[in-house]
């Protein structure tokens, strides 16, 4: 299946490749996110903002929600691929026209409708074009005690674990051990993250090893990732998965 075959081509060989740039602006617990995925390139897309009111589903498409990707839909970018991993299963959709003549793009392939693009999850996101393509989300910056954002396991992979494309459930940008907390009592012993340096324009993994009481990621993840608007490739050889990833988190 050729939407597999380029998923899975993309993350086997570490993503490589790919880049992502994001601006952020705000003001208080409002604000809005530029992502730009360069042309011809996959990039892994999060929307780390929600548009609909705090803890509210947003979805890709309109008939449910907000439709964070529907700015796709304008007639500029038919064939661009979204595609989701959801509970060790893969699904896509592509901008497709209208064979009717004035009517607007539409999305074909998996149910746009229901695949949701919260805070904490991503999208991977291919651009066909030879020039940049910028997502802008807009809405209010998760803000609380307990933002949990757990990362599953799957018992549909041989492995027993689970894949995931993932995100930070705030937009911050640091290591996702000491500034996102990913690390010892939350991330597993052989915990896989694949994550973009974006002085390389590469997608670099780390392992999640623990040695008696000493937790490290190797190698080292690189500091300046992810990005605000960025998302990551998560593997957990665990069947419960990484459930207790939790942010304490406010814009004051």
């Amino acid at each position: 299946m050729r939407t597999k075959t380029l998923l899975l081509s993309g993350v086997v060989a570490a993503l490589s490749g790919a880049s992502i740039m994001a601006q952020v602006y705000s003001a208080n617990a409002v604000g809005y996110v530029n992502v730009s995925i360069p042309g011809g390139q996959f990039a892994i897309v999060a929307d780390q903002l929600f548009a609909n009111g705090a803890g509210q589903a947003q979805y890709i498409s309109t008939a449910q929600s907000t439709g964070v990707l529907d700015q796709l839909l304008d007639g500029a970018h038919n064939g661009v691929e979204v595609f989701k991993l959801t509970n060790g299963t893969f699904i896509n959709f592509i901008v497709t026209p209208n064979a009717v003549l004035g009517q607007p793009p539409f999305w074909t392939g998996a149910n746009a409708q229901t695949a949701t693009l919260n805070p904490g999850e991503a999208a991977y996101v291919y651009n066909p074009f030879t020039t940049n393509i910028t997502l802008t989300f807009v809405g209010t910056v998760p803000q609380g005690t307990a933002l949990v954002n757990p990362l599953p396991g799957s018992t549909e992979w041989p492995s027993g674990g689970g894949f995931s494309f993932a995100s930070s459930i705030v937009p911050q940008t640091g290591p996702l051990d000491t500034v996102f907390g990913l690390t010892n009592g939350v991330a597993n012993p052989g915990d896989i993250v694949i994550i973009l340096d974006p002085t390389t324009g590469t997608f670099i993994p780390s392992t999640a090893s623990l040695n008696g009481s000493i937790f490290t990621w190797q190698p080292a993840l690189p500091t300046g990732t992810p990005a605000v608007g960025q998302g990551f490739f998560y593997y957990t050889p665990t069947a419960g998965g990484v459930p207790n990833w939790t942010r304490n988190f406010t814009v004051n």
